[in-house]
Order: C-alpha cells, then structure tokens, then sequence
C-alpha cells in the first residue's frame, strides 16, 4: 500500500503503519507500505504491479487509469460541521421569536439535510404549531421567497456552516447578498440548532477572495484588476477559478501565481491584488475543535494566529466571493486484476479501523478524511472534462507536483 508525499513523511510513515498493524492483526492480510519520493512513483508502481493499494489524488488516478488500469474504489469523505438558522425580515411588525410563526407559512428548502430538516421541524411544531411548510429548492430561494414576499412567507429556513462575516456563502442570507446587495441588513436570524449536524462531503472546491472594503463584491468587478493565482497548476487554486472567470466573461488585469494558498490571502489582504483564487471546503469538526472558525485557506493563516481577535480581523477583512464547481476528494485506487476477495477482506477490516477513535485519528492525519465511499472510473467523468475545457491534462498536473516535490528536496 502507497501513499502519496504530500504531507509530512514522518506522518505517513507513523499513521500508515498504525493502519497497517491493525489490518494484519484485524484481517490476517499481511501489508507492507511505503511514501515513495514522487507521485510519478506511485502510479508506476500501480501500472507495474509494484504497489496493489494506494491513496492518490484525481489527477494521479486519472493518469493511472488511462496508462495502468487502475481501479477507483473508494474515495475519501470530509465532514462538514451545518447547522440549521431561521430567518425572519427586519422590522417591529415581523416575527421575532419562534411562537410568533404559529400558523404561518415558513419556506423550507428541499435540499437541507435530513437530520437539520428533522430538528427544525421538531422546535416548530412545539414552540409555533400550525406552521405550514412552502417548499422551496434551496437555501438561497428560501431566502429569496422571503424578502421578496412572493408566496407570502413570514420566515426562511436554512442550512448554515460558519463562514466570514461578509463571505458571500454559509447559509441562504449571504448566498443571495451577492446577488440581491442589502439582503443580510433586511433579515436576521432568530434561532439556530442546538449542535451541529456533521455532512459528509466526497469534493471541495476552489474560491474567489477579494477584500470586504474594496469594490470587489461580484465575479464581473475583477475586469481589468490585480489577481493572484495559487500554483500555476493548482486544481483549486488555478484550473477551476480560472474556468469560473472565464464562464463569467472576466479578463482580468495584471495576473501573477503567488505559488501557494496562504500567499494568495496575504497579498488580498495586503492590497496587493484586488482578488485571488485559493482552496476552498467548509469547516469540519478538527476546525471547531481548534477554533479556526473557517476550513478554507483563510484556516493556513489562523493556524499561526493564537489570538481570537487577530483571527476576526482577518475574516473580517477578506471574504470569499464565489466557488467553483466541485473537485473530486482523493482516491483508494487498486492496480489492475488486483484479486477481489483480498479487496473485499481488506475494505471491511478498513471499515472496522475507522469505527476506532485511534483509527479515526490516524485517517485524518493521512488523507484529512472521516470515512470512505465507494466510487468508480465515472465518477470522474467530469473531472476529466473540466480539465479538457481548461487546456490542463493529469499529465501536467503530474509534472508540476513533482516539480514542486524537488523543489521540496
């Protein structure tokens, strides 16, 4: 079993022979592991019947696959930290606490989590009973129904995950304020969930920061302005907000790779550059725990920031502006004609390690993950296209990671 260098080694060593000995004591399946010094040497290995298991990234299973036929098997999960928030508008005659929505219509998104729309549903049923749900498709169209007034609604339910103060994403207010400007003064939140709800997630995405004081509120405001780049060929960093500009018809001004993701805050916040492109996922239960308040490349910068005030300031200062479309989570790929019944022995003894606190710990200090998914070669159809419209092949993603890997050395 391989793992790909791409955080510190002694930590792949360390975690991946905890996984390793609880395998071999667990299943009987006798496994060795190695973080070879490049990613080129992963996938060959795969192709060369060298390795029969390894943890890669889309680009590096692509590869795999088109040259080897290597196999998709699982792919690592994230979890995501939501909670539920009911919105009211501004204003004496609106609604205030929960009783005040006895036996009025409330908009409520389809595409909440079950278990928040569950716990929602609960409190208003005990605390305003009556209440008559106006299905809507999404947190921002909950919103929108409410400030709009066209169905009539008294308050909006959405999902919230904790984000900037004037990022324009985390719950339905602040996805509309980007396109309706006044939406977060109008409304405000009269409850939220007790707890979280912990969503699990197989993509992140790449995301547009700009400075809160500066003109920069929408995609098209980048016209002819500043941009720093993450990596030239970074996914989240470079590829998919590229796309994303270009779908938006944007030509930016002066444009330079700032060459990593933390870079790119800086130089926002610094001024430097009147936007810029970093990796972006919402904040999971490691965030909570260290009180990052955000999980995208803001966290890299408050990470150094022991003070609580010095972390606001930062989130108050650069927002995020908009995502990307989503980028597939790494991969558990096996070689070709890997025998299935070992496979089948090894994923259930995998299951059983992550149902353990000290598996669960190792896990995400490999992969960053909280469990795994089963997946296969289309799931990342898309992947592929995305890179194919952007003029990128895993090829040269292949190149510039190991690029930067001796750089490293």
């Amino acid at each position: 079993m391989l793992f790909v260098p791409s955080v510190e080694q002694g930590t792949l060593v360390q975690r991946g022979g905890e996984l390793a000995r609880f395998l071999r004591e667990d299943s009987g399946l006798s496994l060795s592991y190695e973080v070879p010094t490049s990613y080129a040497a992963v996938i060959q290995a795969l192709g060369s019947g060298q390795a029969d298991v390894a943890w890669i990234p889309a680009f590096a299973y692509v590869i795999a696959s088109e040259r080897y036929g290597a196999e998709a098997k699982l792919q690592v999960v994230r979890a995501v930290e939501r909670y539920g928030i009911l919105v009211t508008r501004l204003g004496s005659d609106e609604p205030a606490r929960i009783t005040e929505l006895e036996a009025r219509p409330i908009a409520f998104p389809r595409r909440i989590a079950a278990e928040l729309r569950e716990r929602i549903r609960e409190v208003l049923d005990r605390e305003a009973p009556g209440w008559v749900e106006v299905a809507v498709e999404s947190d921002k169209d909950a919103v929108r129904a409410l400030v709009d007034r066209p169905l009539g609604v008294a308050a909006a339910v959405s999902s919230q995950v904790f984000s900037g103060p004037h990022d324009f994403i985390g719950d339905g207010r602040k996805e509309l304020e980007y396109e309706r400007p006044g939406t977060l003064e109008e409304t405000r939140i009269i409850f939220t969930t007790v707890g979280s709800v912990a969503e699990r997630t197989t993509v992140y995405h790449g995301g547009i920061y700009s400075r809160t004081d500066s003109r920069v509120r929408r995609l098209e405001d980048l016209n002819g302005l500043r941009f720093a780049f993450a990596d030239q060929t970074s996914t989240s960093g470079h590829i998919f907000p590229k796309m994303l500009l270009d779908r938006h018809g944007v030509t930016l001004g002066r444009v330079y790779h700032a060459g990593g993701h933390p870079n790119v805050i800086q130089a926002v916040r610094d001024g430097k550059v009147d936007g810029g492109s970093a990796f972006y996922s919402p904040p999971g239960k490691k965030e909570a725990e260290a009180e990052l308040l955000v999980g995208d490349a803001r966290s890299l910068i408050l990470r150094r920031m022991p003070e609580t005030e010095r972390r606001v300031a930062l989130l108050n200062e650069v927002r995020v502006v908009a995502l990307t479309a989503p980028i597939p989570n790494d991969v558990c790929a096996v070689r070709r004609g890997f025998s299935s019944d070992l496979w089948e022995r090894f994923e259930a003894s995998l299951e059983r390690f992550l149902r353990t606190d000290r598996g669960q710990a190792a896990y995400f200090d490999l992969v960053a993950g909280v469990a795994v998914a089963r997946t296969d070669d289309l799931a990342f159809d898309g992947f592929r296209r995305a890179l194919d419209a952007a003029g990128m092949s895993p090829q040269t993603l292949l190149e510039a990671e190991e690029a930067k890997l001796e750089r490293k050395r």
